[in-house]
């Protein structure tokens, strides 16, 4: 391997460590000011409100940028039907509570947050009903969200020591 080559791949590598680590961290820590566990519904309709006007008027970027995984995001919105799934009406909360945070066996912080729990018609024509997790300590600051294409499905499920997102396809 000539030494051009070995150190662009050294390169590439170093710079998947620094973001693997600033995503973990990102993850994992949220001291910005705002506790999790006291979210209230006021703020989560907030950014539940931002993503209707976003994914309404084609703003996946936006969209996403509300998204504690931009990843995620873009794949539930794919999943999900794309544009042609957008809701036409805004989705109905149909219930919240407070998911405390808590310290994990291995030392880690698994955040809490304000869960939405809504429920719609997608665009083509679906039911849907979609758990959505705000909490605090998006990259930058503010509130974010698990699950912010709020037509997606998706739930979450805290089992044992660590939580997930799945689908569900049979509706509500």
């Amino acid at each position: 391997m000539n030494k051009s080559v070995a150190q662009k791949t050294f390169r590439g590598a170093a710079l998947l460590l620094i973001c693997m680590l600033v995503m973990i961290g990102g993850l994992a820590c949220s001291d910005n000011g705002e506790d999790s566990d006291e979210i209230s519904v006021e703020q989560a309709t907030n950014l539940l409100n931002r993503a209707v006007e976003y994914a309404t008027s084609h703003g996946l970027d936006k969209l996403c940028g509300l998204s504690s995984s931009s990843l995620t995001c873009r794949k539930q919105w794919e999943d999900a039907g794309e544009w042609d799934a957008v809701p036409a009406e805004p989705p109905q909360v149909v219930d919240t509570y407070l998911i405390p945070t808590r310290k994990l066996e291995d030392g880690m912080t698994q955040r809490g947050g304000r869960l939405l729990v809504v429920s719609g018609i997608d665009g083509m024509g679906r039911p849907y009903r979609t758990e959505m997790l705000i909490s605090s300590g998006g990259w930058l600051h503010g509130l974010s969200a698990m699950n912010v294409v709020y037509w997606s499905g998706a739930s979450i499920e805290f089992d044992g020591d660590v939580s997930s997102t799945t689908t569900d396809d049979s509706g509500p």
